[in-house]
């Protein structure tokens, strides 16, 4: 009985991202469809771990949860470097705003 309690535990969370995220992605098909892939391997994952088991020993990893740390690591740090870079376009179009401001009001002011 104690092992439904953490499927539940898991499971709520990871429903309550997809409730909540679905909706804010409107015209985001591919992030949604993303999202949604994801949440149901994670289902799968957290319903029966011996498929995350017999996954990672088709790919050489002991353990399933050893897989899932690896996968997470790739893919926390591919989303930071893809944030990063959209910030770095953020600032780098807001700077060329400005500056078309600054022309702009320069240019009223002669």
């Amino acid at each position: 009985m104690g092992n439904i309690n953490i499927k539940i535990i898991l499971l709520l969370p990871l429903l309550g991202l997809i409730i909540f995220f679905i909706p804010r992605l409107k015209n985001r098909t591919f992030y949604r469809l993303f999202m949604i892939a994801v949440a149901i391997v994670g289902a799968v994952f957290i319903a029966m771990p011996s498929a995350a088991d017999k996954l990672a020993h088709l790919v050489g990893v002991g353990r399933g949860a050893d897989l899932v740390m690896y996968v997470s690591i790739i893919f926390f740090f591919v989303a930071g470097i893809i944030l990063y870079s959209r910030i770095r376009r953020i600032e780098a179009e807001q700077t060329e705003l400005v500056r078309k401001i600054a022309v702009q009001r320069a240019e009223k002011l002669d």
